[in-house]
């Protein structure tokens, strides 16, 4: 029974941990060394146009912002929305884009050249599902994203805090 009491205990001090857990820091997902060398000059691509293009290689002219050599790229999409693309600047080309169009009026991200996280707030526009693949209330949530092999990774999720009404 002893044996049974501090399993026990072992298992409630973990759940116990996991529930206060704190939000993933960047530190924890880091990139080096970050690239400072001469970007690649935009790649062409597919069912592009002439403005995308502009705006593309206009952003590829700054700084590594993001995961080592990526620039985040935000952008409008219509309606008030907004995306973002993830160009690489070593080799010209867009390595893909933040993994839902996000409300503008609620939409703020938080990254670091130097880490593979992204902090993404805001209420998305397309749908959003959890773990499971279980449909979510279109609410102002918090995502911590991972970045890997040119794919962002849900790491957790949180409803986001409203501020109080004057």
């Amino acid at each position: 029974m002893k044996g049974f009491s501090a399993l026990l205990g072992s298992l409630i001090l973990a759940a116990t941990t996991m529930a206060f857990a704190a939000d993933p820091d960047f530190k924890d997902y880091p990139v080096t060394p970050v690239f400072t060398g001469t970007h690649h000059a935009l790649v062409p691509q597919e069912n592009s146009n002439p403005v995308m293009d502009s705006a593309r290689s206009k952003a590829l002219k700054g700084k590594v912002n993001f995961a080592g050599h990526y620039i985040l790229n935000p952008l409008g999409c219509g309606g008030g929305a907004i995306c973002a693309e993830v160009l690489d600047a070593q080799t010209g080309e867009v390595s893909g884009g933040l993994p839902n169009a996000y409300d503008g009026s609620t939409f703020a991200m938080a990254y670091k050249p130097d880490s593979r996280l992204i902090l993404i707030s805001g209420i998305t526009l397309d749908g959003e599902e959890d773990a499971q693949g279980n449909s979510l209330e279109s609410v102002n949530r918090d995502r911590y994203y991972e970045f890997v092999n040119n794919e962002f990774r849900l790491l957790t999720m949180t409803d986001a805090e409203t501020p109080p009404l004057d």
